[in-house]
């Protein structure tokens, strides 16, 4: 009998060793169920966090080492009930060491997912106003066509001053106009007796625009030119100078005079005051605008005598234009009796009426 209880107590101690994986000494079905239900449901149990991973070590190890006392043969009821309570969800106590948050699984997250955010609903931008139909552009008042009256054929005689480098200097010189109604001629020479002469040509023909200069030659010891070819829309020079567009209208530095004096006496109103005159002017070398504006009415004290006279200017368009004032007077058919010619350098040329003559 005492080897029999000896043996019993050295089979129960061996299998609290290996965690009760042996077969219970019994064939009973409820002992049988008991002994796999053990370990499967403590496997079962989610594992713990990290923080609480120290008390719940302890609290494993208690429930993994039954008591002595729990091996104790029972009777069938008795173990029956012991089989239902090991079966059961376990005490609210043991639950304690389950951390309270445990992440969703990845299964409930994609069969019940989050509800996607809501966009908020863009208000639409505002129409842009319908642009108004533009209104055309008022008809530009209707210029009159310009009437040109030159002048009878004459010949005026200028008296000539003039500073050069600062010497003042005198001469004589005189333009010569002819023309038959369809071509013209102007010629005008300046003589110095110690300097010589210095002449300028002007050729061309008369029509509505009135004068349309063809040559213009500027001759001091050689002679360099101009040509209008106005087939071509081109003004060439012989002086090596590269050919340039011509404009309507253009007129050369002789031709010029006699056109403004065509312009006035031919348009009332473009004597006024103010009244401004824009054209391409032509020298033997170059090609460009001027500008001219109508400044005021002067009575001149000239060797011809007293006359009255329409002060006439250029407007300066770029820093180192040369400046000229001419005096239109009516009683000659608005040609200049007085010029004055002033270079950026101070050099400076007057000239004064002292009488007409017939050609």
């Amino acid at each position: 009998m005492l080897a029999l209880l000896a043996g019993l107590v050295l089979l129960l101690h061996g299998m609290a060793l290996q965690g009760l994986q042996v077969t219970w000494p019994t064939t009973d079905a409820a002992m049988r169920a008991w002994q796999v239900q053990l370990p499967a449901r403590a496997s079962s149990l989610p594992m713990p966090s990290m923080a609480s991973e120290s008390g719940t070590s302890q609290a494993s190890k208690g429930r993994s080492t039954p008591s002595l006392q729990a091996a104790q043969p029972a009777a069938p009821s008795d173990m029956a009930a012991s089989t239902s309570s090991l079966t059961a969800d376990p005490p609210a106590s043991k639950e304690a060491a389950i951390p309270d948050t445990v992440p969703t699984p990845l299964s409930d997250a994609l069969a019940n997912p989050a509800p996607a955010p809501v966009a908020a609903e863009a208000t639409p931008p505002a129409a842009p106003p319908s642009p108004s139909t533009p209104s055309p552009p008022p008809s530009p008042a209707a210029v009159p066509p310009r009437i040109y009256r030159w002048p009878a054929s004459a010949k005026w005689v200028f008296d000539f001053v003039g500073e050069s480098k600062g010497i003042r200097y005198s001469a004589d010189g005189d333009m010569v106009w002819k023309h038959d109604g369809q071509q013209y001629q102007l010629r005008q020479e300046v003589r110095h007796l110690l300097l010589g002469a210095r002449s300028q040509s002007s050729s061309g023909h008369l029509n509505e625009l009135g004068l349309q200069p063809e040559r213009f030659g500027d001759k001091f010891k050689q002679e360099v030119a101009a040509h209008f070819e106005r087939s071509k829309g081109i003004v060439s020079f012989s002086a090596n100078t590269p050919s340039q567009t011509l404009q309507d209208g253009a007129q050369d530095r002789l031709s010029l005079f006699v056109q403004l004096a065509s312009l006035m006496q031919g348009n009332p109103d473009m004597r006024q005051l103010g009244q401004q005159i824009q054209l391409q002017v032509v020298s033997a070398r170059s090609a460009e605008v001027w500008a001219f504006a109508v400044a005021k009415q002067e009575t001149l004290a000239l060797p011809i005598g007293s006359l009255p006279a329409l002060k006439v200017s250029r407007l300066p368009l770029q820093q180192y234009d040369q400046t000229i004032d001419m005096w239109l007077s009516p009683a000659h058919g608005y040609m200049p009796v007085r010029v004055r010619i002033a270079q950026s350098n101070g050099d400076v040329l007057e000239q004064f009426l002292r009488k007409v003559e017939t050609p």
